[in-house]
């Protein structure tokens, strides 16, 4: 009887939790549908659903055996996919090499791909050596590792979720951001920016008359002209109504493309909100810039080549993670005295 009654407290309790996350999560998505933390949320919602619909399998008869049969599989396919993802990335970011130029950028997935081949090594280095510090060492990075997992995977989330909001978003302007023009024409990655804003454009025009569309880029160092300009043309040249395409030409950055694409917006009479196109590995960090610089403007994202992909991301979280560098300081310092305490356990030898 004890135990039953322990049971039932116990699935009352996550059914409570499950149920605090959802709320929390349904308020801060109606709040601001583009807060990363909506991704961690979400992730808080899917533990909590996960361990209470594992506590009313456990219940029924032949429920344990169920539950071990579940747990193992879900072990399998976590071990299969540690040791597919780092083949994956590596294979991956050698194809980055030969397409693509040779930055730091674009070899994040080979790098992440070779640091985790070499993990297994690293975790097993303090039992060959026999050096007391390396214990510390392997603890600090497998903290750290385990922390930039954890925004990691809460990033993915928001991503997943932001995606289906921001598609049904009933704006009255699309800007879209520019990037490299090659010899002064627009290139495949800036044709599909293009692309999705035309079709964003056609999709709220359906609904409630033409909708105007920003090319925003200007002239790089590099560049014949400015991004805008080469935009403007190609969108004109793909049956888009001059009327409707508002240049704009001297935007550097991702926040000045936003800041000067909505005052130009605004300046023609189109009130907000607004949507801003590119490629969808940068869309998330495209919203939460707009959030920051409290513009009403939300982000969909256009196709890129699955090679191109997970690097894009990676550099995409990696800027992401400047966002708010006290947090990830406060966390580095954690980790820090973590490290210092293991080794000077395994130093002293208590």
């Amino acid at each position: 009887m004890a135990d039953v009654e322990a049971t039932l407290w116990s699935v009352a309790l996550s059914v409570a939790a499950c149920a605090f996350w959802a709320v929390w999560l349904a308020h801060s998505v109606r709040v601001d549908p583009r807060r990363l933390r909506n991704g961690f949320l979400a992730l808080a919602v899917v533990y909590t659903a996960t361990a209470l619909v594992g506590q009313l399998v456990a219940l029924a008869p032949g429920g344990e055996t169920v539950m071990g049969v579940a747990s193992f599989l879900v072990v399998g396919l976590l071990a299969l996919g540690v040791l597919v993802l780092p083949v994956f990335l590596v294979v991956n970011g050698l194809t980055m090499v030969r397409r693509e130029r040779r930055s730091l950028g674009n070899l994040m997935s080979l790098l992440l791909g070779l640091a985790m081949l070499a993990a297994p090594f690293v975790v097993v280095a303090p039992f060959v050596l026999d050096v007391p510090w390396t214990l510390g060492l392997v603890v600090g990075l497998m903290l750290g590792t385990a922390w930039l997992g954890f925004v990691f995977l809460g990033f993915v989330a928001q991503t997943l979720l932001y995606r289906r909001f921001a598609a049904r978003v009933p704006a009255h302007g699309v800007i879209v951001l520019g990037s490299k023009v090659v010899g002064g024409r627009v290139p495949p990655l800036l044709a599909a920016r293009l692309r999705a804003g035309v079709e964003a454009a056609e999709r709220l025009g359906a609904d409630g008359g033409p909708v105007p569309i920003v090319p925003s880029g200007g002239q790089g160092a590099d560049e014949d002209r400015p991004e805008g300009v080469a935009m403007g043309e190609w969108l004109t040249d793909h049956g888009v109504p001059a009327d409707r395409v508002l240049v704009e030409d001297r935007a550097r950055t991702t926040r000045e493309n936003l800041t000067l694409g909505v005052a130009l917006l605004r300046e023609h009479g189109a009130p907000g909100p607004y949507l801003v196109a590119t490629n969808n590995f940068h869309a998330p960090r495209a919203a939460l810039e707009a959030m920051d610089l409290g513009l009403d403007v939300h982000a969909v994202g256009a196709p890129t080549a699955g090679y191109f992909f997970p690097s894009a991301y990676l550099r995409e979280f990696v800027a992401v993670l400047r966002r708010r560098p006290a947090v990830h300081v406060v966390a580095a310092v954690g980790v820090v005295l973590v490290t210092a305490l293991v080794t000077f356990l395994a130093v002293t030898g208590r």
